[in-house]
């Protein structure tokens, strides 16, 4: 054999290992590659399908009114539960809700207790535990007083050196945290107004569709706007921090459906929620 035949047949000898081991490689990590993807494709979708095996939609639920109610049975509900009322109708399960308290409900979702919370806010610190549908609605933050209370603005609130009430965990609290230490944290809406009443809290600082529930039960109860804004919310629904993007879509689907609609703005309407620039005799003169 010549030299030059040799060289050609080493060279040959290099292009066949050189595609068998193409091969091989396609194999192995195609193979592998190929079985990700369809492991992806098969967990889309898997929060929802978790939901539909077990027949129940669990929504953790924390008494703000009149968002988050409790009804005259003793059941849990409010129009912000209405987009997940209708999913839940969609997937042919029933809606399940679960009694959670601001403290904790971050917690209880984590813990498996229900697979949504409702009516939550969005904050970095909740962000980084859970993750969060589109917003339901949108809203500011106020003060309740009383409507002989000294104050007019939000400035004189918080300058007043006298306590603020807040619901223990709401997204307000935060806020208001950074803006004065005068602040009395209770477990409730209700015994925040309590703790207006009895004169060791001179304000609750809460949402306005709190506010309003609030002032429209009790005459002697007003609400004062801040101006500037001291907090806007934005309330969406909690969801767990793995959850698939299309169930993620699914719901969200849901909420603008609900918004569209006008299934939304109805609830509203008979709960009596008015927007900021409509409180009328609400709003302390």
């Amino acid at each position: 054999m010549t030299k030059t035949s040799k060289i050609v047949l080493a060279i040959l000898a290099v292009l066949v290992l050189g595609v068998l081991g193409g091969t091989v490689g396609a194999n192995v990590f195609g193979g592998n590659k190929g079985a990700t993807a369809a492991s992806s494709v098969s967990a889309q979708g898997s929060f929802i399908d978790d939901i539909k095996k077990r027949g129940e939609l669990r929504v953790g639920v924390a008494i703000a009114p009149p968002m988050t109610t409790q009804q005259p049975d003793g059941t849990l509900g409010g129009p912000n539960l209405i987009p997940l009322e209708e999913l839940a109708k969609q997937l042919g399960v029933k809606l399940v809700p679960v009694a959670a308290e601001w403290k904790n409900i971050v917690a209880g979702l984590q813990a498996n207790r229900y697979d949504f919370a409702a009516n939550l806010d969005y904050t970095v610190e909740r962000s980084l535990a859970i993750s969060f549908t589109n917003p339901v609605y949108e809203y500011p933050g106020v003060f309740v007083v009383k409507a002989n209370a000294p104050f007019t603005t939000s400035d004189q609130v918080i300058s007043s050196g006298s306590q603020i009430a807040t619901a223990q965990g709401a997204a307000p609290e935060a806020t208001l945290k950074g803006l004065t230490g005068n602040i009395m944290p209770m477990d409730s809406y209700s015994n925040a107004i309590s703790a207006i009443q009895a004169g060791r809290a001179v304000a609750e600082f809460t949402d306005l569709p709190t506010a309003e529930s609030q002032a429209q039960a009790d005459s002697s109860l007003k609400i004062i706007v801040p101006k500037p804004e001291i907090y806007s919310g934005t309330a969406a629904y909690g969801v767990p921090a793995g959850i698939d993007a299309r169930s993620m879509q699914i719901v969200n689907i849901a909420i603008e459906r609900a918004q569209k609609s006008g299934t939304l703005a109805q609830a509203y309407a008979k709960v009596n929620y008015f927007e900021v620039n409509n409180l009328g005799d609400l709003a302390k003169k």
